[in-house]
């Protein structure tokens, strides 16, 4: 019977405060921030297959020798490069003679935009010929989440707060706050063999995005 008591008493201290909240005044507003980063981990997939160069047939080896070669005179580590799977080699077949087909797949791991620009030339003089940008993103990602939302949140309240302050009325506390929209990424667009380099700009050469962070949320403050 206690219990039967307790349970009531407790369900209509929910009701009045559920009805005071909704009688309450308020002010429900939207807040946005947006914020671009630099990416520090590009992931470029890399494709190595047997090629035919009139009667001569370029093997995977000799490929991957000359691919690592060029990599290092144009310094990029060979720590940034891995294979992209256990099964490195990979068959299939070729349609006009019905022959196997060795290839082999890498993924290139660079951090700054001066690297990849390195590392295409890298490409170009090592003929690979199947390659392109699998992801773009920064190492800190979540950490600038976090702050892009804050900041979502500080411009709905500056927005409640100056709306209600031109009719003399001010911003009490935060009654609701709720995430619109998730975060927004740029996508990585998929470079292919054909990319131009343009050597007179500095930096962003190849003339990819930065990683747009986008958020909104929506705020119900009291009005005092």
């Amino acid at each position: 019977m206690k219990n039967t008591y307790l349970l009531i008493l407790l369900f209509f201290t929910t009701f009045i405060q559920a009805q005071n909240l909704q009688t309450s005044p308020f002010i429900e507003v939207i807040g946005t921030a947006e914020k671009e980063i630099i990416p520090n981990e590009i992931i470029f997939s890399i494709t190595l297959k047997e090629q035919i160069d009139g009667r001569n047939k370029i093997t995977i080896d000799e490929q991957e020798t000359l691919f690592l070669n060029e990599l290092k005179n144009q310094k990029i580590e060979l720590t940034k490069l891995s294979l992209n799977n256990a099964n490195a080699h990979q068959l299939r077949v070729r349609k006009k003679t019905n022959q196997l087909v060795t290839q082999k797949q890498f993924e290139l791991k660079l951090n700054t935009i001066e690297e990849v620009n390195r590392a295409l030339d890298a490409f170009d003089n090592a003929n690979v010929k199947s390659f392109y940008i699998q992801e773009m993103t920064h190492s800190e990602i979540e950490m600038y989440r976090k702050e892009v939302k804050i900041l979502a949140l500080q411009a709905a309240k500056n927005k409640a707060t100056y709306l209600l302050e031109s009719i003399n009325q001010k911003v009490g506390n935060a009654l609701e706050i709720k995430e619109n929209t998730d975060v927004y990424l740029s996508k990585a667009p998929e470079f292919m063999s054909n990319i131009s380099v343009d050597t007179n700009e500095n930096k962003n050469e190849i003339g990819f995005k930065p990683i747009l962070l986008k958020f909104e949320i929506q705020a119900k403050f009291e009005i005092k």
